[in-house]
């Protein structure tokens, strides 16, 4: 049975307190609402790695770029309940589905984190009316694993964290509990970019137990 997305999340403040959580698939709208919304909000903040990210235009060249390479882009928007019982937009993912594999040493397929940003939580209850904005990194991360199992990929995710993340954010990810690759592995012969030491991937059994942590919230 495919696994499904998970429906609740802890409140970034309060890890007892869980708040309801939807997936969804991203539209043109979406990524409209969130650069209109927190775009500019977003932009003065200098420590975000997407301070000056714009969806409207990530989303369209997300899926030309990897349909001339003959891959699909998947976007997904996650959704939370507000005080007032209504869902809000609070964060924003586009996978790359059928990505090599960036552990070289077993050659496989796997889906690939390329993009992704949670509102920031000041933001969301000074301006939205949401008392406890859910804790987002792991949602994030497991909805790309959830994909790729789903597409038999068994879990297998990479991700490159933006140098404008800084250290910061190697630590996030560190936290989540995946692999970061050594910068002095080879990288695919597809994946164009060096290595610069900021990538990090989830092998079968490190994605299983990140997946399963979250079995109890789906």
């Amino acid at each position: 049975m495919p696994r499904r997305f998970v429906r609740s999340a802890p409140s970034k403040a309060d890890k007892r307190r869980k708040v309801d959580i939807r997936v969804t698939n991203m539209a043109a709208s979406d990524a409209l609402w969130w650069d209109v919304r927190l775009g500019p909000k977003h932009a003065s903040m200098a420590a975000r790695a997407d301070q000056f990210w714009s969806w409207s235009v990530l989303l369209p060249m997300c899926h030309l770029v990897q349909r001339a390479k003959r891959r699909y882009c998947r976007p997904l928007v996650i959704w939370a309940r507000t005080d007032s019982g209504r869902f809000l937009r609070v964060g924003m993912l586009i996978v790359i589905e059928a990505y090599p594999y960036l552990d070289i040493e077993h050659p496989a397929e796997s889906h690939f984190a390329w993009f992704m940003s949670g509102a920031d939580p000041g933001v969301l209850t000074t301006e939205f009316g949401m008392s406890n904005p859910p804790a987002l990194g792991r949602v994030l991360l497991d909805s790309a694993i959830v994909l790729s199992q789903n597409a038999g990929l068994a879990g297998r995710i990479g991700l490159h964290a933006a140098a404008a993340g800084g250290d910061a954010l190697l630590a996030v990810y560190a936290r989540c509990g995946l692999i970061r690759l050594p910068a002095t592995a080879a990288l695919p012969p597809s994946v164009r970019r060096p290595n610069d030491g900021r990538f990090f991937y989830a092998d079968e059994p490190v994605a299983e137990a990140l997946a399963a942590a979250l079995d109890a919230s789906r």
